[in-house]
């Protein structure tokens, strides 16, 4: 997979994690939020800008599609469709097309609901050749194997394990939230912010042929994901 350029760094070496499988969840090795944030994001070349799933709906699309506000859409995207609510990944989202062509989307769910994605994480991340500690490697895979065999982690233990994972790509112990530029700074086709934290996950993403890879851009991301994730902890 390619690299991904945050603030106009790039970190060679650094292979995105599937967080939430299809769900445009990847982690990776760089933040582009300024406020101390962690890794995210990469849109896979083999499923296109959108992961989400049409066929795919939820029952009860209006509290989850209240994340956003029709303000905060119209700052991350403009004029923007009419909501559909999805399954991504296996996670309930919300998702609004944009006229000129890309989405908004918006992922809100528990956090043991999100830690059912860890097997195919922990994986990813042991393939990486990242994961060179083992004491984090056998934390992680007592987890992957756990939720493997049916049991459920207690939300506050998943956003633990949210944290670690971004903890072994190069992020700062105890970081909850990431925003990122994907896949570069010079050339953002989508921009990504997710965090867990309080027993919720959160994720709002952005895919759109006018993005700049600004720092207001990015600054926009990481407020809108601030209010989405107070209205998700409720």
């Amino acid at each position: 997979m390619p690299n991904v350029e945050c603030l106009g760094y790039l970190r060679a070496g650094r292979i995105a994690v599937v967080v939430a499988a299809s769900a445009m969840l990847w982690l990776v090795g760089c933040s582009s939020d300024k406020s101390g944030s962690a890794p995210e994001g990469e849109v896979d070349e083999g499923v296109g800008p959108s992961s989400a799933d049409p066929a795919a709906k939820t029952s009860a699309p209006d509290a989850l599609c209240e994340l956003l506000t029709p303000a905060e859409l119209s700052m991350l995207a403009g004029e923007v469709f009419e909501p559909k609510a999805l399954a991504v990944g296996g996670l309930p989202a919300c998702h609004w097309e944009i006229p000129a062509g890309g989405h908004v989307q918006v992922i809100g769910t528990s956090a043991e609901t999100w830690a059912t994605q860890l097997p195919t994480a922990v994986e990813q991340v042991k393939r990486s050749g990242l994961l060179d500690d083992p004491e984090t490697a056998r934390k992680l895979e007592a987890a992957r194997d756990l939720i493997a065999s049916g049991k459920e982690i207690a939300p506050d233990r998943a956003c633990e394990l949210f944290s670690t994972l971004l903890e072994v790509q190069g992020q700062p112990a105890g970081s909850s939230r990431t925003v990122n530029l994907i896949p570069t700074r010079a050339n953002p086709k989508a921009i990504n912010g997710q965090t867990c934290d309080g027993g919720r996950f959160t994720s709002v993403q952005v895919v759109a042929p006018n993005l700049s890879g600004s720092d207001d851009e990015v600054s926009k991301m990481s407020s809108v994901l601030t209010k989405a994730h107070e209205r998700n902890r409720g």
